[in-house]
């Protein structure tokens, strides 16, 4: 377009210079011994405008020859980068689709003129896992850290979680920990170290990781909350060096940790396997004085501390505000029973069975009526507690395994041997 506008320029001043010599051509003359040129003004400036169209148009062939390797290199670059392009796209597709080959063929392709070619390691990576070799995997993982060293983060991240998807679950927690001594806010790898925590059961491990997951928000705070909560209470459970042990962890647990029914519960019931009796009655009392919760009323019952007889007063003194609550009706009635009075007993898991008590009431009457060698009484009871079972689990209410367990266990034993018992004292 240009060479054309230069010639329809020099042909119009041609023009104009042909029309301005009609009337007053002009002279020239170039003079070099021996020699002389004469020609007229009008033709000196043709053939001027002629050469230098000419000396142009040369030199623009000579630019275009000397650049034509340059050129060629840079067309061929786009196409390979074109090629690249088109390469990764479906080495990524073949990700999605599941044809692990094709892609990890179609990432390793053009490499070289690719912008990102730790994607494509970290893809061919994936596939190679997928197709077993492992070994495989971690070159390809080497090399994605080494094409860009900046991208640490992302390739170690996609090793941790690799190593995670095979089970190599201390490799997993080796390689996150190295990252988190760089990036100790990024959510993703506390969220992994999290998890593999859990996996492993390392209960105190994943405790001290609660707080920092809490500061940088890395799970919503209701299942932060609960997460938190079965850790507290493995860690209670799984505790180790007897009770002294279990004392320890208490004392590290928050003020409103220590006020959560369920990890008091938790720890009572540790401390009564352990045999600290005294101890657990001592934390059941105060937990109740200080707000009653049916649960830990409940398993009150269960604790038999040397002073059976003082704790049954102290639930009797409980009966006076919460008359006809059944969780403490149930619980009165295995203290009377632990203190060998059985009329008492009776009375109070009649009571409670009245008073629409837990399905357990039915067992405990049932075991009583067989110890007071009624065992008509104690089957119909059984029964009674079957069905109770059978119409709150078609309601949806949950129950305890054990308290099913043991009233079917009751209803189909034999028959207890007579055994001479006091009818109360």
């Amino acid at each position: 377009m240009k060479l054309l506008i230069v010639i329809l320029l020099a042909l119009a001043a041609s023009i104009a210079i042909a029309y301005v010599a009609v009337d007053d051509p002009g002279y020239v003359l170039i003079s070099s011994q021996p020699w002389s040129i004469e020609l007229s003004f009008s033709l000196f400036i043709v053939l001027l405008v002629v050469l230098f169209i000419a000396t142009y148009l040369a030199v623009r062939f000579l630019a275009r020859i000397w650049r034509t390797p340059k050129d060629v290199s840079m067309w061929r670059g786009r196409r390979l980068t074109g090629k690249a392009q088109r390469s990764q796209t479906q080495g990524m597709m073949g990700l999605i689709e599941g044809d692990w080959h094709k892609a990890e063929k179609q990432l390793l392709s053009y490499l070289s003129h690719t912008d990102t070619p730790v994607l494509n390691y970290l893809g061919a990576a994936h596939a190679a896992q997928a197709q077993g070799d492992l070994e495989r995997r971690d070159k390809y993982l080497a090399q994605a850290h080494n094409s860009d060293p900046r991208q640490a983060i992302a390739v170690g991240l996609t090793k941790a979680k690799l190593q995670y998807q095979t089970g190599q679950l201390e490799q997993a927690l080796t390689t996150l920990k190295k990252l988190r001594t760089h990036a100790p806010k990024n959510k993703k790898i506390l969220g992994l170290k999290m998890q593999i925590y859990q996996d492993l059961q390392d209960w105190k491990a994943l405790s001290e990781l609660v707080p920092a997951a809490r500061k940088y928000r890395v799970l919503p705070e209701e299942k932060l909350g609960q997460l938190e909560q079965l850790t507290t209470q493995r860690l209670l459970t799984h505790s180790e060096g007897g009770n002294g042990q279990l004392q320890n962890v208490w004392k590290t647990l928050s003020r409103g940790q220590k006020q959560d029914p369920e990890l008091i519960a938790t720890y009572v019931d540790q401390l009564i396997e352990g045999g600290d009796t005294e101890q657990a009655e001592t934390m059941l009392r105060k937990a109740i004085k200080q707000k009653w919760e049916p649960s830990l009323v409940l398993l009150y019952g269960h604790v038999h501390s040397s002073e059976l007889a003082k704790q049954l007063k102290t639930a009797e003194k409980w009966a006076t505000t919460h008359p006809d609550d059944p969780e403490l009706l149930l619980t009165l009635a295995r203290l009377s029973m632990a203190n060998e009075l059985w009329g008492k007993a009776r009375s109070y898991l009649e009571t409670c069975i009245a008073n629409d008590g837990p399905a357990e009431a039915y067992q405990e009457l049932g075991k009583l009526l067989e110890q007071l060698e009624e065992p008509e009484n104690a089957l119909t009871y059984y029964r009674q507690g079957l069905e109770r079972v059978s119409s709150a689990g078609a309601q949806g209410k949950p129950l305890g395994a054990k308290a099913v367990e043991e009233t079917a266990a009751a209803l189909t034993a034999p028959t207890m041997p007579d055994s001479p018992l006091e009818s109360d004292r």
